[in-house]
């Protein structure tokens, strides 16, 4: 369970982030925090400023020793965030699953296609450097691999998931089935691009999983900071 003693506590605090003057309270409150969520928003990527900010606050308040996992890397932005958090917190590991092959939904691919272009480096490699610049290779864990080949060979319990990868229904649902037995009660979960709007055909998986699936009583205190949806599983 997350040292906020409920979800509903956190969703108290991140609520305000949706507002713009009230970044400014948050560096003031969580300098550590925003330092990591200013890093992140260097790098390429779409989880923006105010969810990252949200993600740092949850990432941040889990138990000792926490153990999460983001499904889809990229060059990562989010992952700064996620492991950024826990190494203010002193203690765990951030699992970051993914081919780093740019591989993905249709409406995805040829976007992922032209940022990896545009860099003389590797997808893993930009990655990495990224990691590097932060300072927070030490809590992460990467995973060349699929989120269906990591979460077979898994064994600890996960206390935050953070899903973000391949966007098709299909793709989203069998993330979500091969990681939703490892949930341990009372660990977030974090749906990126999610929120209610227009998708491109075939990149609405996120908000599907979401809108048919997190929900009670299976998951609890759900609620949104941008387009993430939260929520706790029961």
């Amino acid at each position: 369970m997350i040292l906020f003693g409920s979800i509903g506590a956190l969703r108290r605090i991140a609520k305000p982030i949706l507002r713009g003057p009230a970044w400014l309270v948050f560096r003031l409150r969580y300098p550590s925090l925003a330092k990591f969520v200013e890093k992140s928003q260097k790098i390429p990527g779409w989880t923006t400023r105010t969810e990252a900010a949200a993600l740092a606050l949850v990432a941040s308040r889990l138990p000792y020793d926490a153990v999460v996992v983001e499904v889809g890397s990229f060059c990562g932005r989010s992952a700064v965030v996620l492991a950024g958090a826990r190494a203010v917190a002193g203690s765990g590991i951030v699992h970051c699953v993914d081919p780093f092959d740019g591989s993905g939904d249709e409406y995805s691919i040829p976007v992922y296609r032209k940022i990896m272009e545009a860099s003389p480096h590797s997808l893993f490699e930009q990655f990495q450097e990224n990691l590097g610049e932060a300072g927070v290779s030490s809590f992460v864990h990467p995973h060349m691999a699929t989120a269906e080949e990591v979460a077979s060979q898994m064994t600890p319990p996960v206390d935050m998931l953070f899903l973000d990868g391949d966007q098709s229904p299909a793709g989203v649902l069998s993330a979500y089935r091969a990681w939703e037995p490892h949930l341990r009660t009372g660990a977030v979960l974090a749906v990126h691009n999610s929120s209610d709007g227009s998708y491109a055909p075939g990149h609405d998986g996120h908000r599907r999983l979401v809108t048919g699936v997190i929900r009670p009583p299976d998951f609890h205190n759900i609620f949104h900071v941008g387009t993430t949806t939260f929520a706790m599983k029961a």
